[in-house]
């Protein structure tokens, strides 16, 4: 028997069996008249009763319900049991009282008012009868209790089976996703590179159709610009040859002219001669200034030209600039070295005159 079989049946025996205790008890110590009462009132329920003397009766019924209330306030005595004997006394209480006429209405359970202390010990009826039914039931309960208690412990056993398949499961998809995931890292990877290397090889072929296509203009441009280029350098020389042809004899011409008649004034006219040799110096030094620069400058102009023609059509105009500009150079270095010369030329005859003159004055 469980504890709380014990606890939940307690109050019932408790408290009827000290109620039965009690009354018993009470009957032992019955007069003549209450036996008499008692006894009579039973035997019109029990006629076989009449037999016995009132105060034996008393005396059994006095003892019946001590064993009554005992086995139901003793805790060793069987719940079975106890409520055996609490529905048997009920059960001989409502016997006389269903027998005793005046107790109840005709045909009907329900008592009338002298009735009503007799029908109270129904409750006795449905104690007992609790106790036997709760202890017939008891073995069931304490079985399906057992089994549902089994049935929880194989539950949380298959729960924490289940939980531990779960974390293995968890563990192996984790290992399964990572490894997945380094394989789609690694393919990512191997697509990237293979796209890195697609994006290389054709910026490469981009880079070199560029190359072509430079090369090729710049071959355009210059077949196209080489020509013009070399043209007008060759005609920036023509250009300076002439100047210097031109301007170069004319001022060696005019200081050729002005040493002789320096020298002719000198030789005839003495102080004279001297002061027109001077200005014929002069003279010449000016032609030399007036006519050495605009030459220089023309070269200069020329060189600069042909420096601007190299610079727009290209290297080989480049080329053919330079190879002009040199030219140039030298024809401007050859011409103001010619002017430079004739002056100084012409600069020695005047002093050669003035000195003659003086001589002349002098002797």
């Amino acid at each position: 028997m469980s504890l709380s079989a014990k606890l939940r049946r307690a109050p019932q025996r408790l408290v009827t069996g000290a109620y039965i205790l009690n009354s018993g008890v009470s009957k032992l110590s019955a007069d003549d008249e209450t036996a008499k009462g008692l006894h009579g009132f039973a035997s019109g329920a029990y006629p076989f009763l009449g037999k016995v003397q009132p105060r034996v009766f008393v005396k059994g019924v006095a003892a019946g319900e001590i064993a009554v209330g005992g086995a139901l306030l003793l805790p060793i005595v069987p719940p079975v049991v106890a409520g055996a004997a609490l529905v048997g006394f009920s059960a001989a209480l409502l016997n006389v009282y269903w027998r005793t006429p005046g107790m109840h209405e005709p045909g009907d359970p329900r008592p009338t008012h002298q009735g009503q202390p007799l029908a109270k010990d129904v409750w006795m009826l449905g104690i007992g009868t609790s106790l036997i039914a709760d202890a017939m039931l008891e073995p069931a309960h304490d079985k399906k209790v057992e089994i549902t208690a089994a049935l929880s412990e194989k539950r949380e056993l298959k729960a924490a089976d289940k939980s531990r398949r779960a974390k293995r499961k968890a563990k192996k998809a984790a290992k399964k996703g990572d490894a997945q995931l380094v394989k789609q890292a690694r393919e990512l990877q191997a697509e990237a590179g293979k796209r890195a290397a697609k994006a290389a090889a054709k910026t490469q072929k981009q880079a070199e159709k560029a190359a072509a296509k430079a090369a090729k203009r710049l071959a355009e441009m210059r077949d196209e610009y080489g020509p013009v280029a070399a043209e007008k350098a060759r005609a920036a020389r023509d250009t300076a040859q002439e100047w210097a042809e031109e301007y170069g004899p004319v001022v060696a011409e005019k200081a050729r002219a002005a040493r002789d008649t320096a020298r002719d004034w000198a030789q005839e006219y003495g102080p004279v001669a001297a002061e027109k040799a001077r200005g014929a110096r002069d003279a010449a030094r000016e032609w030399a200034e007036e006519y050495g620069p605009v030459a220089a400058e023309k070269a200069r102009g020329a060189r600069d030209a042909a420096r601007d023609w190299a610079e727009e059509y290209g290297p080989v105009a480049a080329e053919k600039a330079g190879t002009a500009a040199k030219a140039t150079r030298e024809w401007a270095d050859v011409t103001s070295t010619v002017v430079a010369d004739r002056t100084k030329e012409a600069a020695k005859a005047a002093k050669a005159a003035g000195v003659t003159a003086k001589e002349k004055l002098a002797s």
